[in-house]
């Protein structure tokens, strides 16, 4: 795992909160269309890899190992991640760690730092929920909603919101 890496996760797992009991967070990513997914972090000691990459070994050096890392993933669907935020979702629809995800809504809201419209999407698997936001710089954060409550969405909303704040601050 690079410095960069490590770092973000530790910043995801600070910034959201994982660690704390009862968090309506499951696990938060930061994606981009250069790097894929470059910072995962899972509440508490939880791995939050295969919430937002497949796992699926890859024959060859490592498997053997036990070598899960996302580098053993498959490749992500950046053309589809790329629309979730937009007015039309890609064609194929979104695939997430080897789930069919689909937008349940999408909302334009402001930031309150720096005022701009931003692109949330609320996303659906089966009874699971993911929030997502994009910001200026092609950089997204998605954050696994633990469970299905209202009070669950609502926070998880909030602090997708609040981490995206956080990124425009760091230039993202």
């Amino acid at each position: 795992m690079s410095p960069v890496t490590e770092q973000w996760g530790e910043v995801l797992r600070t910034h959201l909160a994982l660690g704390e009991e009862r968090s309506p967070v499951r696990a938060a990513a930061a994606f981009s269309a250069e790097a894929g997914f470059f910072a995962v972090a899972g509440r508490g000691d939880e791995d939050g890899w295969p919430y937002f990459r497949s796992m699926a070994r890859v024959a060859g050096a490592g498997a053997a190992a036990g070598d899960t890392g996302p580098e053993r993933g498959e490749p992500d669907d950046v053309e589809a991640l790329g629309t979730v935020c937009e007015e039309v979702v890609h064609s194929r629809g979104l695939g997430i760690a080897g789930m069919p995800w689909r937008r349940e809504n999408r909302e334009l809201v402001s930031d309150p730092v720096t005022g701009r419209d931003l692109e949330l999407a609320l996303l659906r698997e089966g009874d699971r929920f993911m929030w997502v936001v994009r910001t200026e710089q092609g950089v997204w954060v998605f954050v696994l909603v633990d469970g299905d409550s209202e009070a669950h969405l609502s926070e998880a909303r909030s602090l997708t919101l609040e981490f995206d704040s956080f990124l425009v601050g760091q230039g993202y």
